[in-house]
């Protein structure tokens, strides 16, 4: 674990390809706050155990815990450790929804979300995996906490200090980033991350053009001053700006590589994207973050009026 004075990074560990999500805890004179859970696994349940043995605090000693946004492995842990600590959860009221949506055992979603997919191109040896790989996520989010609702703008102490809550949308549209304006420090969640691009991913029944939502939040934040970043995965760092302007020109690069292909194939799916971009030797779960990515930057495109999309047999497909 690293420590910076108040703020102790808990690195716990994730079954896919990121291997590690970094949660934090901020210690305060009303005890600690944690940022972020990871999953609801064994593995993370003795890392938490660990933590906790090692910085030397019992489980009352929690007074809140602050979730960045839903993914599972911000948001899966947030009930078990409400029932060890009986402190209140707070996140976003769009990223509760949304993981209800997604993650809820009476949700349609993987359903949908195969249905979806199938539209836009994917062969159906990769659709019929979907529905069980989205179900498979469930258990790693329950139970579900009682949740408070934090709105950007507002602020919230996190240990002994105030933190000012900013609304960072892209990665996922509810996405909330805490921000210490004495010091300068940002606890980023995935809004920004040192080494790796958020995904960028374009859900249904959710918000219709992420791409142009992030570079708004990018170009928002930029004018925040901060001297230290701590990012739920990665290294905490200091280039802030620079990390947003290499960001902004990855996802312009992506842009043009994508106008690209579409011009010299003529018609495409969101598949045949995906598979240009990423390759065709991917696990379901980066298939399936790999194709949302695509269909958020061929969206983007399309509301630029770069690209053009028609529906043919069924499924939809993109044009010059």
């Amino acid at each position: 674990m690293e420590r910076w004075d108040d703020i102790i990074e808990v690195p716990l560990p994730l079954p896919f390809a990121l291997r590690i999500i970094n949660a934090y805890l901020i210690k305060g004179d009303h005890g600690y706050t944690i940022i972020d859970c990871g999953l609801h696994t064994e593995a993370s349940l003795q890392r938490w155990e660990q933590a906790r043995k090692e910085i030397g605090f019992a489980w009352e000693d929690v007074e809140k815990i602050v979730i960045t946004h839903y993914h599972p492995d911000h948001y899966g842990m947030a009930g078990r450790l409400q029932e060890m600590t009986q402190a209140p959860v707070y996140l976003s009221e769009t990223d509760w929804k949304q993981a209800q949506m997604f993650f809820a055992r009476d949700s349609h979603m993987p359903e949908f979300m195969a249905s979806y997919y199938s539209k836009h191109g994917l062969p159906k040896e990769w659709i019929r995996q979907i529905p069980e790989h989205l179900k498979g996520f469930r258990k790693w989010v329950e139970p579900h906490p009682q949740v408070k609702f934090l709105q950007a703008g507002e602020m919230i102490r996190l240990g002994n200090h105030r933190y000012q809550i900013y609304h960072t949308p892209g990665h996922a549209d509810g996405h909330l980033s805490f921000y210490q304006p004495e010091r300068r420090i940002m606890i980023a969640g995935d809004f920004l991350l040192p080494k790796i691009s958020p995904n960028i991913s374009l859900w249904p029944k959710c918000y219709p053009n992420p791409l142009a939502l992030f570079f708004e939040t990018l170009e928002r934040m930029k004018k925040v001053p901060v001297n230290m970043v701590y990012p739920a995965h990665g290294p905490v760092f200091t280039h802030y700006v620079e990390r947003i302007e290499e960001l902004i020109a990855h996802h312009h690069q992506r842009l043009e590589a994508i106008t690209r292909f579409v011009a010299e194939k003529g018609e495409v799916t969101a598949a045949e994207v995906c598979f240009h971009l990423f390759g065709t030797d991917l696990s379901i779960h980066n298939l399936r973050f790999a194709m949302a990515e695509s269909m958020a930057h061929l969206q983007y495109l399309y509301r630029q009026k770069k690209i053009n999309t028609i529906e043919k047999n069924d499924t939809y497909l993109w044009t010059k």
